[in-house]
C-alpha cells in the first residue's frame, strides 16, 4: 500500500445501505469537475474526485481489518457517512466517525441521507451517535438528501462535489446546466435529422399504404416527443436557441404536406409548433413576429374546434393561443382587439370546467381568465375592478395549490398573482399593503428556487420580483434593506445573462435593476448616482439596439430622461432641468410607447410639465388619474397643488401618502421643506 496517497474522502456506511453507497462510489469517482472553476481562498483545484475509500471494497486484501481502517481515515480529507436507521444504530459507523472525529472537527464529516430513509424520519434520526454527541446543542449538519423529494442523486452529486472541491455549488450547478443543455441540444438536432428523415422515407420509398400509415404514426410521435417532453427538459435551463429549433424544425417537416392532406392530430402538432415559436419570439422582443406565430396557431385550433366542438383539448388548445394573441395585441397597444382576445379566453376556460369540473388544468385556466382581465383594467386606471379580479383569481390558485403544494407552477402563478395585487394596491396609495403582497410573492418565488435550483427561468422571476420587493422598500423609506436585496438581486441577474445573452427579457430585468440603483444613489449619493446613470443609459442603448418593431417606453427610456431631469435639480441646475424636460415631453408626442404606456405616460408627462415650471397644466394631467396614480405620482399632484396656492388639497395627499407609510427619500426631502424641495417647487 502507498502510505502516501491520499483519499478524497472515506464513505461509512451499513451493509443495509450498500446499494447507495456502491451507487455514489461510482458517481463521485466519475465526476468531472469542469475548468475554470474558482475555488474559495487561494487553493487549487483537482479535476476529479479520486480516490474515494469504500470500506467493505478497500479491505479484501488488508491483513488487519482495523488498522486499515484507522490508516484509511487518518488518510482522508472528509468523511461521507450514509445516513439511516440502520447506520443509526451500527456500531462500526458509529466507530468510523469516533475515531474520525479525534483529530477533525464535525465540519469535515457529510452526512447524506439514503433514498431508503423514511420520509418522516429527520437528520437527528438518522446520525451516527457519536457524530450526534460532537455536535453543539441544538445544531444540526448540514446534509445531503438522495431521497426523490429532496435533493436527488444528480444534485446530490453535486454538492457534495463542490464540498469536496472547496467551490461553490452556483458554479457546479451552473456548468452542470449549461454540460446538460449541450448534450439536449445534440440530443434534439439528431432527433431532428431523424424525423426529417423518416418523413422523406416514408414519402420516397414506402408504397405500401400500411407500412406509411405506420411510418408516419411513428414520426408523428416523434414530433409530439419534440413538442412535449423534450420542451419540459429543455425550457428550464433557459436557453432560447435550441428551443427555437426544435419548432423551426418541426415546422419545416409539416411544411412539405398540403394542409388538406394533414389529419387533425397533424394539424394540431403543427399549431403546437407556432405555438413554441411564438412564445420564443416573444421572449426575444420580437412582438410582431410572435404575433403572426400566434395567429397562424390561432386559426388552426379554432378549424379544430368548429370541427369537433365537444373536445377539451381543441378548446384548451384553443385557448392558449387566443391568450398569446391577445397578449400581443396589448403589447402593441391595441386595448380594445386586446380586451376582445380576453374575453374569448375567459369564455373558452368557463367552457372547458363546463366540460369536466375535475380537471385542475381546466380550473386553472378560469383564473388565469381573470388575472388577465384584471392587468387589462388596471392599466385602463380601474384599480378597483383589477383588484376584484387578483383576488378571484388568487382564490383559484390557493385552492389549487392546496391541492397539489409540490407544483411548481401553482407557485409561479401564485405568486404573480400576489405581484399584481401589490401593483393594484400601490396605484390605489397604499404601499405598506402592497409591501406585504410582494413579500408574499418573494416568499413563494424563494421556496419554488429552493426546490427546483436548476430552473433558471424560475430563478429569474425571483430575482425580478426581489428588485420589485427592493423598489418597495425604498418606497416605505428602508434604505439599507432596499440596497442590500438589490445587490443580492443584481449579481444573480448578471449570471443567468451571462448564461443565455440572447434572453431579451433578462437582460431588461438587468436594466431595470440599474435604474432602481439611480434612484437610491440620487438621495444619498449623486456623485455616484451620475456615474451610475451614465451606465445605465448605455445599457437601455443597446438594449434597443436592433430590436424589431419596438415602441419607445416609458418605464425604460422614460424613467432614464426622468432621472436626468431629477440630477439636474439635485445639483441646482434648474434651467438644464426644464430643457430636459423639455426633450422628454417631445419625446414621448414623438413616440409614443406600447401597452400600458398610456397610463405611464400620464404619470410621466405630469412630472415633466412640474419640472418645466407648468404646474397648472401638471395639476390637470394627473388629476384626471387621480384614482389610479402611484404615490410618486400623487406627490408630483401635491407639488403642483402647492406651486398653485391650492395648499389644503396637497396636504390632504401628503397626510393620506403618510399614513399609508409612504417614506421615499423623495417624498420626505421636500416636504420637510429641504432646499432641493423650495427649488423644485
Amino acid at each position: 500500500m502507498n502510505n502516501q496517497q491520499r483519499y478524497k474522502a472515506f464513505i461509512s456506511y451499513s451493509h443495509h445501505d450498500r446499494q447507495a453507497a456502491e451507487w455514489l462510489h461510482r458517481a463521485l469517482e466519475a465526476y468531472r469537475a469542469p475548468p475554470r472553476l474558482s475555488a474559495r481562498g487561494d487553493a487549487s483545484i483537482a479535476r476529479d474526485l479520486r480516490p474515494i475509500f469504500r470500506d467493505r471494497d478497500e479491505l479484501s486484501a488488508a491483513a488487519d481489518l482495523g488498522e486499515t481502517i484507522r490508516d484509511a481515515l487518518d488518510r482522508s480529507d472528509a468523511l461521507i457517512v450514509l445516513c439511516s436507521p440502520t447506520a443509526a444504530t451500527s456500531r462500526w459507523v458509529d466507530q468510523e466517525v469516533a475515531y474520525f472525529l479525534k483529530d477533525r472537527g464535525p465540519a469535515a464529516v457529510l452526512c447524506v441521507i439514503t433514498p431508503a430513509t423514511p420520509d418522516q424520519a429527520s437528520l437527528v434520526d438518522v446520525l451516527p451517535p457519536a457524530l450526534r454527541a460532537a455536535l453543539p446543542e441544538d445544531v444540526e449538519p448540514l446534509a445531503v438528501d438522495l431521497r426523490r423529494d429532496a435533493d436527488g442523486k444528480r444534485l446530490a452529486r453535486l454538492k457534495i462535489a463542490a464540498r469536496l472541491l472547496g467551490v461553490s455549488l452556483d458554479q457546479l450547478v451552473q456548468r452542470d446546466a449549461r454540460r446538460r443543455l449541450q448534450l439536449m441540444a445534440a440530443f434534439t438536432t439528431l432527433a431532428a435529422v431523424v424525423t426529417l428523415g423518416m418523413g422523406a422515407m416514408t414519402v420516397a420509398t414506402l408504397k405500401s399504404r400500411q407500412i406509411a400509415r405506420e411510418q408516419r404514426d411513428e414520426t408523428e410521435a416523434l414530433v409530439a416527443y419534440m413538442l412535449g417532453d423534450l420542451r419540459q427538459q429543455l425550457e428550464p435551463v433557459g436557453r432560447l436557441d435550441v428551443l427555437d429549433g426544435v419548432s423551426a424544425k418541426v415546422l419545416a417537416y409539416y411544411a412539405k404536406a398540403h394542409t388538406d392532406r394533414l389529419d387533425d392530430k397533424a394539424l394540431a402538432q403543427r399549431a403546437k409548433a407556432q405555438t413554441l415559436l411564438g412564445t420564443i419570439r416573444e421572449q426575444r422582443g420580437d412582438i410582431a413576429g410572435a404575433k403572426d406565430a400566434f395567429g397562424q396557431a390561432a386559426a388552426t385550433t379554432h378549424a379544430l374546434v368548429e370541427r369537433d366542438p365537444a373536445n377539451g383539448e381543441r378548446i384548451f388548445d384553443e385557448a392558449q393561443n387566443v391568450f398569446w394573441l391577445a397578449y400581443m395585441e396589448w403589447r402593441q397597444g391595441d386595448v380594445i382587439a386586446a380586451e376582445r382576445g380576453f374575453k374569448r379566453y375567459a369564455e373558452l376556460a368557463r367552457a372547458l370546467v363546463k366540460l369536466d369540473a375535475s380537471r385542475a388544468d381546466w380550473r386553472i385556466e378560469v383564473a388565469y381568465a381573470n388575472n388577465n382581465l384584471g392587468m387589462l383594467v388596471f392599466e385602463q386606471g380601474r384599480p378597483e375592478e383589477a383588484l376584484t379580479a387578483f383576488r378571484a383569481a388568487l382564490a383559484v390558485f390557493d385552492a389549487e395549490r392546496v391541492r397539489a403544494p409540490k407544483d411548481p407552477k401553482r407557485l409561479g402563478d401564485t405568486a404573480n398573482t400576489h405581484a399584481w395585487i401589490a401593483d393594484t394596491l400601490l396605484v390605489s396609495g397604499r404601499p405598506r399593503e402592497a409591501l406585504l403582497e410582494r413579500e408574499a410573492a418573494a416568499k413563494l418565488l424563494a421556496e419554488g428556487v429552493a426546490g427546483r435550483p436548476n430552473d433558471q427561468r424560475l430563478a429569474a422571476k425571483s430575482v425580478a420580483t426581489q428588485l420589485a420587493l427592493a423598489r418597495l422598500e425604498l418606497d416605505v423609506g428602508r434604505m439599507a434593506e432596499a440596497r442590500a436585496r438589490s445587490q443580492v438581486a443584481m449579481r444573480r441577474l448578471s449570471e443567468l445573462a451571462a448564461l443565455d445573452p440572447t434572453n431579451a427579457r433578462w437582460r431588461e430585468y438587468l436594466v431595470v435593476g440599474r435604474l432602481d440603483e439611480v434612484d437610491r444613489y440620487i438621495w444619498s449619493d449623486p456623485a455616484s448616482a451620475r456615474v451610475a446613470y451614465a451606465a445605465t443609459a448605455a445599457e437601455v442603448a443597446k438594449l434597443r439596439s436592433g430590436a424589431k418593431d419596438t415602441a419607445w417606453r416609458a418605464d425604460l427610456e422614460g424613467r432614464l430622461a426622468q432621472q436626468a431631469i431629477l440630477l439636474a435639480q439635485r445639483a441646482g441646475d434648474l434651467d438644464e432641468a426644464r430643457a430636459l424636460a423639455r426633450k422628454l415631453a417631445k419625446d414621448m408626442v414623438d413616440a409614443p410607447g406600447e401597452r400600458a404606456a398610456k397610463i405611464d405616460q400620464v404619470r410621466l408627462l405630469g412630472f415633466t410639465q412640474l419640472a418645466m415650471g407648468q404646474p397648472e397644466a401638471a395639476a390637470a394631467t394627473l388629476s384626471t388619474r387621480r384614482r389610479s396614480l402611484p404615490p410618486a405620482s400623487l406627490d408630483v399632484l401635491a407639488r403642483a397643488y402647492l406651486a398653485l396656492g391650492r395648499r389644503a388639497e396637497a396636504d390632504a395627499i401628503v397626510n393620506s401618502l403618510t399614513k399609508q407609510g409612504y417614506e421615499h427619500p423623495a417624498f420626505l426631502a421636500f416636504w420637510r421643506s429641504s432646499p432641493v424641495g423650495r427649488n423644485a417647487s
